[in-house]
C-alpha cells in the first residue's frame, strides 16, 4: 500500500490509516539496514518492540542504535498518523515486556498543518545517500527550518558547517575505526556496517580528511541524558529532521561508530559545545536521487499477537 495515499480528508477508516501509517514507519534508517523492529496493532493501540533476532551485542553492545533506529520509526509512524488526521498519545517503555519500547494511543482527530503533510510525503522518498554530495552550505533557512524539527523531541539539534569543528568531528570518526576492538569491527562487518555510510572521491569508503570533505553539514542530535528513553527520543527527533531535509532536497548518510559507547557520546557532545550527549551524527547535503533500500514488507515486522 502506498503511504503516500490517504490524506486526512479520505474515507478510509481508523484501521486503514494505522496500517499507512505502520508502513511509514518501515521507510527509517537503521545500522548496516538490519531493520531491529517489530510492531503489534490490536484496534487503536500500536506497540513498538525491539526485535532480538535482528541486533548485534557486538557491534552494539549497550543497544543505543538499536533504541535510536526504533525510535526513528517510531517518530515517522508519529508524523503518518497526525498527517492523516489521527492524533496519538505515546509512551516510551511503558513496561510489561523487556523489548517493548514504545506503545501508541490513536484516538480523536488531528488537524495537520502543511508541514506535517510534507513530512509525511517525503518519507518513502528518504534514502541515505552514499555518494560524494554537492559542495556548499545549507542555506540559513534550512538549517532553522531543521532545528524548529526537534522543538518539543526532548532532543537538540546542532547544525555543524564550520570546517575546523567538521574537522574534528572526522578526526573523532576515524579514531573510532582505528580504535575499534577486532572482535567489534568483525561484528560490525558481519552486520553489514560500515564505519563511514559514504564515499570519498575514489569511491572508496571515506577516510581521514574525507570525512570533514565530504559532509557539506554534519547534524549532530544530543540529549540531556544517556539512557534508553532518551536514545529513543533522540531517534524521534533525527527522523524528523531528516524528513525536513529531504523536503528542502538534501540527503543525510551516518557516522554511528563514535556512539557506539557512553564515552564517544559525551566526547562527541563536547566537540559541537553540547554538554548532554550526542546520539546521533549525520552529514546533510545536496545530491541526485538515489534508488531506495529494500525493506521487509510490514507482513514480515507485524505480529498477530502481543510476545508472551
Amino acid at each position: 500500500m502506498d503511504p503516500r495515499r490517504l490524506g486526512p480528508g479520505a474515507r478510509g477508516g481508523p484501521r486503514a490509516r494505522i496500517e499507512l501509517a505502520l508502513h511509514t514507519a518501515l521507510t527509517a534508517p537503521s545500522p548496516g539496514n538490519c531493520q531491529p523492529w517489530r510492531w503489534f496493532a490490536g484496534g487503536e493501540v500500536i506497540e513498538l518492540y525491539r526485535d532480538p533476532a535482528r541486533t548485534s551485542a557486538g557491534a552494539d553492545p549497550d543497544g543505543q542504535a538499536t533504541a535510536l533506529a526504533c525510535g526513528a520509526g517510531l517518530g515517522a509512524l508519529r508524523v503518518a498518523l497526525r498527517a492523516l488526521g489521527l492524533a496519538e498519545q505515546t509512551a516510551l517503555l511503558p513496561g510489561g515486556h523487556p523489548d517493548l519500547l514504545a506503545r501508541v494511543a490513536v484516538g480523536g482527530r488531528a488537524s495537520p498543518l502543511p508541514e506535517e503533510q510534507w513530512l509525511y510525503q517525503a518519507a518513502p522518498k528518504r534514502r541515505t545517500f552514499r555518494a560524494v554530495m554537492a559542495h556548499g552550505p545549507l542555506s540559513r533557512a534550512l538549517s532553522k527550518r531543521l532545528g524548529a524539527m526537534v522543538d518539543g523531541t526532548g532532543a537538540e539539534l546542532h547544525v555543524v558547517e564550520d570546517m575546523a569543528r567538521k574537522q574534528a568531528i572526522g578526526a573523532a570518526v576515524e579514531a573510532a575505526i582505528a580504535g575499534e576492538p577486532p572482535v567489534r569491527a568483525a561484528a560490525r562487518a558481519a552486520a553489514g556496517e560500515a564505519g563511514v555510510s559514504f564515499e570519498g572521491p575514489d569511491g572508496a569508503e571515506a577516510r581521514g580528511p574525507a570525512i570533514a570533505d565530504g559532509a557539506p553539514a554534519f547534524v549532530v542530535v544530543t540529549t540531556a541524558a544517556d539512557e534508553p528513553a532518551e536514545w529513543l527520543r533522540a531517534g524521534q527527533a533525527l527522523m524528523r529532521v531528516l524528513l525536513r531535509a529531504r523536503v528542502d532536497h538534501a540527503w543525510g548518510s551516518f557516522l554511528h561508530l563514535p556512539l557506539t559507547e557512553a564515552a564517544g557520546r559525551k566526547q562527541l557532545a563536547s566537540l559541537v559545545g553540547a554538554t548532554g550527549h550526542a546520539q546521533a551524527l549525520a552529514r546533510l547535503g545536496g545530491a541526485a536521487d538515489s534508488p531506495p533500500t529494500p525493506r521487509r514488507p510490514l507482513s514480515e515486522v507485524l505480529l498477530t499477537q502481543r510476545p508472551s
